[in-house]
């Protein structure tokens, strides 16, 4: 009997290997094509002398890096202080930014120096490919888009040879939806069956936008919201449970005192004393000569930010600063058309996070990076924490695409049909929830919003449960806190409370 059972066993390991071993031209029958993951912003370190007894992290930099220089400084900003001498504390800050991130700067031909590399390009390893296993691609943020577009290109091409796949799925996060805008527009969607997007400024994001014009603001009500939602994103457990409760409840308190006020009135002051020399002779120069970072200037506030960040009328930096224009105005059109051929597109957008408190279009609902319209390719959005106006929903002839809390209209998105939004979803963030829907689009066959139940257009982040669930209605503290009980939503509960009894 054990030799039957042995026999049939081999049988059945054998017909296994068979069914999913490449073919003799190196095909794979397995019926799944690998998956690319394009990261996010800084996906991969920048660094200076590499390979050297110099070799120093300039971004995904460590702490003490940064220490070292700020301790070089402190002299001069405590001079600076004493003396309430604003052109000193420039001065202080311009030299700490150029001493951390100078070497980040493009030349006028939009290159790198000599000395400050990325690592080589990350060969794939292993021929496994599965819904749960992915192949990292990594870039250099501070590039012209398509070069990255070019170096995904060689990626893919070697992702297919190593796996016998004659296509590729690519999931995008933050930063990874520019490479992919580039990629679309220089080498089309051949050889692609499966796009994500994950809270990808596809039309930019007005952080961007707002911080290349200058348009710097410190607002009490942004800084107080941006802490309370930022807070749950701390690490699961009791001990940060009862971290987060108190933490969002000291927030809440400065803000009622008056502290975070003061705050940002002093930041304020600060800004308008040392916020020209700064940008004049540390941002402009170092950061305005990044084209990655260009990408991911809106459309509406890139003519202004070309005068603000005196951007060269010719040369190389020039024109790529100018060149990603394109993948930007054809990313819709790319996008349908890859759908129209049969790829399965999904756009996924946090929205109800308080965004960046630094920039004067604080207001606009965001993932608390992203812009909510911009990642969705158009949808029209009630500010943050606020529905959209009534005026505007009577008007609405069809409200299916109309988010249950009034607060999203999809109907405007530019592939509303597969574009899914997740209230209270912190830029990024991890979620299991999130994960299985990306899964079931990648071994779907055709999807939209309408294709799984437990997945319709509008979603809710539940950081605690580490999921999402239908929208139902507008947030409700007490819903929170009936559905995960725990301290932190205990504290919202009660807060919420008080600011209606004191309202």
């Amino acid at each position: 009997m054990k030799k039957v059972l042995s026999l049939i066993l081999c049988v059945v390991i054998l017909c296994g290997t068979l069914l999913t071993a490449p073919a003799a031209d190196g095909s794979c029958s397995c019926g799944f094509s690998p998956i690319i993951y394009v990261g996010p912003l800084g996906c991969t370190s920048v660094v200076r002398d590499a390979g050297t007894e110099n070799e120093q992290v300039l971004w995904k930099t460590d702490t003490k890096f940064l220490l070292a220089n700020l301790k070089a400084v402190l002299p001069k900003i405590g001079k600076a202080i004493l003396l309430r001498n604003s052109d000193l504390l420039a001065g202080a800050i311009v030299d700490y930014v150029y001493a951390c991130f100078g070497d980040l700067a493009l030349d006028a031909d939009g290159n790198s120096k000599a000395n400050v590399t990325t690592p080589d390009l990350n060969v794939p390893q292993g021929d496994r490919h599965s819904p749960d296993s992915d192949y990292y691609f990594d870039y250099d943020f501070r590039l012209d888009p398509y070069d990255d577009a070019d170096r995904l290109h060689t990626f893919i091409a070697q992702v297919k040879s190593l796996t016998g796949h004659n296509s590729v799925k690519l999931k995008c996060s933050s930063m990874g939806g520019a490479v992919l805008s580039a990629y679309l527009d220089k080498y089309g969607h051949d050889g692609i069956d499966v796009i994500i997007c994950r809270c990808c400024p596809l039309l930019g994001t007005a952080v961007a936008g707002e911080a290349f014009c200058g348009k710097i603001e410190l607002n009490p009500t942004a800084l107080a919201r941006y802490g309370e939602d930022v807070v749950p994103f701390l690490e699961a457990g009791f001990a940060d449970d009862l971290l987060e409760g108190s933490l969002y409840a000291l927030v809440d308190v400065l803000k009622g005192a008056g502290i975070l006020d003061a705050v940002c009135a002093l930041g304020e002051k600060v800004i308008r004393d040392v916020g020209d020399t700064v940008f004049r002779d540390a941002l402009i120069p170092i950061f305005g000569t990044l084209p990655g970072l260009w990408a991911l200037v809106p459309d509406e506030y890139f003519d202004e930010a070309v005068s603000f960040m005196q951007v060269p009328s010719e040369g190389g930096l020039h024109d790529k600063i100018f060149a990603y224009r394109n993948a930007m105005a054809h990313i819709e059109e790319n996008l349908k058309e890859a759908k129209r051929d049969g790829v399965n597109v999904c756009l996924i957008c946090g929205y109800n996070v308080q965004r960046t408190p630094l920039v004067t279009l604080w207001r606009s609902t965001s993932d608390g990076t992203v812009d909510t319209k911009y990642a969705s390719l158009g949808a029209t959005c009630g500010n943050v924490k606020e529905p959209l106006d009534d005026a505007y929903i009577n008007a609405l002839q069809n409200k299916t695409y109309l988010s249950p809390d009034r607060m999203i209209d999809a109907s405007t998105c530019a592939l509303a049909d597969c574009t899914w939004f997740v209230r209270d979803w912190l830029h990024c963030n991890g979620n299991a929830g999130i994960d299985e829907l990306f899964h079931l689009v990648m071994t779907s066959g055709e999807v939209s919003v309408r294709s799984f139940e437990r997945f319709p257009q509008f979603l809710e982040a539940d950081d605690d449960a580490d999921t999402v669930r239908p929208v139902t209605g507008a947030p409700n503290a007490f819903e929170r806190l009936r559905i995960s009980p725990s301290y932190l939503n205990l504290i919202r509960f009660l807060f919420s409370i008080l600011k209606r009894v004191t309202a």
